[in-house]
């Protein structure tokens, strides 16, 4: 039910690297394909100083339904994906945790979504211990 194309709607993190090109933001979109009955195979498409960017990820299955792991190079690089809520249809709140840092991504079928639906992103984020000085808001063009 997750399959399909998606928009990166906002995002709260305390990734430095986020806080100081947060004014760099682009128009995010995402398209999930179930590879194998069971991993999502995530195809995102992002610009970059003016060029289009495809990054493929394979999240693989966990233990637990709805939650999956992306592995990375290297030790320690592992990051588990939970999606925490969704309706399949309009948006998705998935968080992020490798280590102990957590990020929460708002992904919706359109790149813009409902005040209540934002409302909802942002009390999963205080839940987790963010704020809004580190809930970022992508652009709706591109």
């Amino acid at each position: 039910q997750l399959s399909g194309r998606w928009f990166l709607v906002g995002m709260a993190s305390r990734c430095s690297y986020l806080a100081e090109h947060s004014y760099r933001l682009e128009a995010t979109a995402v398209t999930v394909t179930i590879v194998d009955g069971q991993s999502l195979a995530i195809s995102t498409f992002r610009k970059l100083d003016g060029t289009c960017w495809e990054i493929r990820q394979r999240y693989l299955p966990a233990q637990a339904h709805g939650r999956f792991l992306l592995k990375g190079r290297g030790y320690g690089s592992k990051v588990e994906v939970v999606v925490g809520e969704t309706d399949y249809s309009t948006y998705a709140i998935l968080y992020y945790q490798k280590g102990r840092s957590i990020s929460v991504k708002l992904y919706g079928r359109t790149s813009q979504v409902s005040d209540a639906i934002a409302d909802k992103f942002e009390q999963r984020v205080r839940a987790v211990g963010l704020n809004e000085d580190v809930t970022y808001y992508f652009p709706h063009y591109g």
